[in-house]
């Protein structure tokens, strides 16, 4: 039967949903992630803690947001994305009054930032948000999964606002409201979001259920609920093992170099402290095009083409930057603005291609292993570069180690089956 077009909204619900992980990981990532590095030196100063100390809470939020993927992917296969950003947002807002206004000494700090970090594995874009809007769309499912990921690229600025506000009113106050603001920002956000688009009576991308399709709303529940692989199934096949492998070994390369970038352009290509610190926040401002656009891409072309691609545009960076000398701002930006792309596009793809490979059935258990299995290959990376520095007092094998391991990844694509092989075999289509 014909969808009623006079009931279509003007701009489907959907979209209110990608606006909203937008602005809340926007506001998470301007506070808790890129935006925290304004409040390192005032605690250093109130504390008198080294900088390992607290960069050691830093890395323990990275590490534990690992773990805790799986666990968050199971709870909103579970009990939806909903309850999950609700009480993320109350426990990270919690956390963070608690850091500002409690934190007295170097064992209440690590337990209050690790309340911060349980709070913001709920809430944040790894898992729960790219599960929920999976649901709400299919043929632009890349697309709206890529914007939705954009939040960080914006919320990096705060770092500005963030060292402001310090300096006027302390960051002990600064964290307390701001744990506030958490709390009714991205609670209000969570209460917005409805887990499937069959709760409103629409259908994916926004087609309206006809009076008949609305009478049998459950079946229809059940009909997405069933639809693809289970986890025991979908970590049975080789398509996800490859998948792991990709994604895992990209992460290598990029948080390697992202965690280096800064000294790296400092120490290595001798850049002043503020230009590096300049090449750092456009090569996240250029990844919003990579996460939007290998979103879009996805949507219209074979996902396999996009994997390589993004893979070898990072491996060409690197080349780029053994290649020329690269000695001012302007050489810099070919290799920043590729890596930044490729870095990008790789954000939306464990959403987009978990979806698309193995369906939505598991959809969350299956995103939360292959986010724990990311962040686990990412410790290599940083650990790797580092190495090699106090070894050789420069970057250069390393940046040609990521350079080799991105060009090979390329090939892994080539082994996963097409999208229509999977439609054909794993859906009955």
């Amino acid at each position: 039967m014909a969808v009623d077009e006079a009931k279509k909204p003007k701009i489907f619900y959907g979209w209110y949903i990608v606006l909203a992980s937008v602005l809340s990981n926007a506001l998470l990532s301007g506070i808790v992630w890129g935006g925290f590095g304004a409040f390192i030196i005032p605690i250093e100063t109130t504390f008198g803690w080294s900088r390992s100390a607290i960069s050691g809470a830093m890395a323990l939020r990275q590490l534990e947001s690992g773990i805790l993927a799986p666990f968050v992917g199971w709870v909103v296969d579970k009990f939806g994305g909903r309850l999950v950003i609700i009480g993320g947002a109350i426990t990270t807002g919690l956390g963070l009054m608690a850091l500002g206004w409690f934190s007295v000494g170097i064992i209440s700090f690590y337990f209050f930032f690790i309340i911060v970090a349980i709070g913001t594995s709920g809430v944040s874009h790894a898992v729960t948000w790219p599960v929920i809007i999976s649901r709400w769309f299919d043929r632009k499912k890349g697309l709206a999964v890529g914007i939705a990921v954009t939040g960080p690229t914006i919320g990096t600025t705060l770092i500005i606002l963030n060292t402001a506000l310090e300096d006027r009113f302390g960051w002990r106050s600064v964290l307390g409201v701001y744990g506030i603001v958490v709390i009714l920002f991205v609670g209000l956000m969570g209460v917005i979001v409805r887990d499937r688009p069959e709760e409103l009576g629409l259908n994916p991308d926004g087609d309206i259920s006809t009076h008949e399709q609305l009478g049998s709303n459950s079946l229809q529940l059940d009909s997405v609920n069933s639809k693809g692989l289970t986890f025991q199934e979908t970590i049975r096949t080789s398509s996800f093992w490859l998948l792991a492998i990709y994604l895992g070994g990209m992460f290598i390369s990029s948080s390697g170099f992202l965690t280096h970038e800064h000294v790296y352009f400092v120490d290595d290509l001798k850049f002043n402290a503020r230009d590096a610190a300049v090449m750092v926040t456009l090569t996240f401002a250029f990844s919003a095009i990579g996460r939007v656009g290998s979103g879009w891409l996805m949507d219209h072309m074979d996902y396999r083409v996009v994997m390589a691609a993004a893979s070898l545009l990072m491996s060409f960076s690197f080349l780029y930057a053994q290649i020329f000398e690269i000695t001012n701002s302007w050489l810099a930006l070919p290799f920043i603005l590729g890596f930044g792309i490729s870095f990008g596009s790789n954000i939306p793809m464990r959403a987009v291609l978990a979806s698309m490979i193995f369906g939505n059935r598991a959809l969350g258990s299956v995103i939360g292993i292959l986010n724990g299995a990311i962040v686990g290959a990412g410790l290599i990376g940083p650990l790797m570069l580092g190495i090699i520095y106090d070894w050789k007092g420069s970057y250069s094998i390393g940046i040609v180690m990521m350079l080799i391991l991105c060009f090979s990844l390329s090939l892994v694509p080539m082994l996963m089956k097409s999208r229509q092989s999977l439609s054909a075999v794993q859906f009955g289509e």
